[in-house]
């Protein structure tokens, strides 16, 4: 950054909210300059807005890596042993694994619209809709007369209606969801989460959620964690990035994981988790052991 930059490598559709975190992604990083923090003092003197992002994130830090489950759970107590045979059993399966997810993908290369994994795409629809697809994900656009429909075959996509003079319906394997007005994210797995607006589901309305922003977080480049369990953790960041990750014993699936993550960065979660839990990653080839 030069002197004059306000914020540290300003991400595209960010609010200050995200600014704020940014800041202190970098403050922590071990790299910061005392220039950066000079800076950073400066962009919390902007606004009212910007003091108020900046306590909030500065809040969000503290409580980052200091959940009970990180005190009590010593990932160092499984034996070293039992990692070793844990590493060599995982990269024999791993041919296994390989084969599976690209028989697994072939629905998704002929979908009206996919991404790669790590990549994210903004569509604009006909009828004026936006949709932003997710790392990995695919969808298909049926649009008539009488209704919007679209088929969720893979990953996730945060969809912002417009014009409720016809139905608009999302349908994955698992759900189907009727949106009107709303800003609101759809997995493949049934998941979905409201931002705003009105969905249905079966008929029976849906609220919008509490934690909307952090479950949405993605389309912003951030990963938001607070307090979840390390295998969802890692299932999560599988998602943005090629080959697995795997847990050597599962009993660490239990431990408990804070922190905001850079998508622009997916390997830095897996250093963090090192660092700041005493684990250990094993490298592969399209494999990471944590252990």
């Amino acid at each position: 950054m030069t002197d004059t930059a306000p914020m540290p490598s300003p991400q595209p559709f960010t609010d200050v909210s995200d600014d704020a975190l940014d800041w202190q992604v970098l403050l922590h990083s071990g790299n910061a300059t005392p220039q950066d923090r000079a800076r950073y003092q400066r962009w919390c003197l902007l606004s009212q807005a910007h003091a108020a992002a900046a306590e909030e994130a500065e809040a969000l830090w503290q409580a980052l890596g200091h959940t009970q489950s990180a005190r009590t759970l010593q990932p160092g107590s499984v034996p070293r042993h039992s990692r070793r045979w844990a590493v060599g059993i995982a990269a024999c399966l791993l041919l296994a694994i390989a084969g599976l997810t690209g028989m697994q993908r072939l629905p998704v290369w002929t979908a009206d619209y996919h991404t790669g994994v790590g990549q994210l795409q903004t569509l604009t629809l006909a009828d004026g809709s936006r949709v932003t697809l997710n790392s990995a994900t695919a969808l298909d656009v049926m649009f008539t007369g009488s209704e919007r429909r679209i088929k969720l075959q893979a990953g996730e996509a945060l969809f912002e209606t417009t014009d409720d003079s016809r139905p608009f319906v999302v349908q994955t394997a698992h759900e189907t969801v009727q949106g009107r007005a709303a800003t609101f994210s759809v997995r493949d797995n049934g998941e979905v989460v409201l931002a705003q607006g009105e969905l249905r589901r079966a008929e029976q309305p849906l609220a919008v959620t509490r934690d909307a922003s952090a479950r949405m977080a993605w389309q912003r480049g951030k990963l938001i964690f607070n307090g979840k369990p390390l295998g969802q953790v890692l299932t999560e960041l599988e998602r943005y990035q090629h080959g697995r990750i795997v847990l050597s014993d599962p009993r660490l699936a239990a431990l408990q994981v804070s922190g905001v993550f850079d998508l622009n960065e997916p390997q830095a979660l897996l250093r963090t988790l090192e660092q700041r839990y005493g684990l250990e990653v094993t490298y592969l080839p399209w494999l990471a052991v944590v252990h």
